[in-house]
């Protein structure tokens, strides 16, 4: 009985992966090079971001892009909207320009869905420190990074690796 009730545990949350999964997939714009938007997401970052209501078209395309996504919020600065939204219990933040163009995602994952060349990365950058348990994955135009935070005693470091396990930045907490 507890081989059957463990078989379906684990089909189950299997399910539920493959769900959460495909609603992470969605096609980042190709309209901007990698390093505009980075110099979007900054300048969004380091303008005064006000909460808003986005007009049909946005809300739209956040709906065809994420369609399981709830409790949605948005923010606006810069021309560049940002939408907070969860997806099965997970956090997710996406960026939009004012076309509807999505120019990277956010979410987080688990320590254990980080890839092994990342983990190794950050524990050779960072071999005092422990890892926290979460961790984010990021879709920015045609890379993918991985997130991590780590800790020693009152020191919190954020840094963020290509997919490939090279540094790209870090930031204290």
């Amino acid at each position: 009985m507890k081989r059957i009730f463990r078989t379906l545990s684990i089909a189950g949350a299997l399910f539920v992966m493959s769900l959460t999964a495909s609603a992470q997939t969605p096609a980042v714009s190709t309209k901007y090079s990698d390093e505009k938007i980075e110099e979007l997401i900054q300048s969004y970052h380091t303008a005064n971001a006000r909460d808003v209501s986005p007009d049909e078209t946005l809300s739209q395309q956040l709906k065809k892009d994420f369609s399981a996504a709830r409790d949605i919020e948005w923010e606006t600065a810069a021309g560049i909207y940002e939408a907070e939204f969860e997806i099965n219990r997970t956090d997710y933040k996406a960026f939009y320009d004012a076309d509807g163009n999505l120019l990277m995602y956010i979410f987080d994952i688990r320590l254990s869905q980080v890839p092994a060349n990342i983990k190794n990365a950050a524990q050779t950058k960072y071999p005092a420190f422990k890892f926290d348990r979460d961790a984010k994955k990021i879709i920015k135009g045609k890379k993918v990074l991985y997130q991590v935070t780590l800790e020693k005693r009152e020191t919190e470091i954020e840094a963020t690796f290509n997919s490939d396990g090279s540094f790209v930045k870090e930031h204290y907490d």
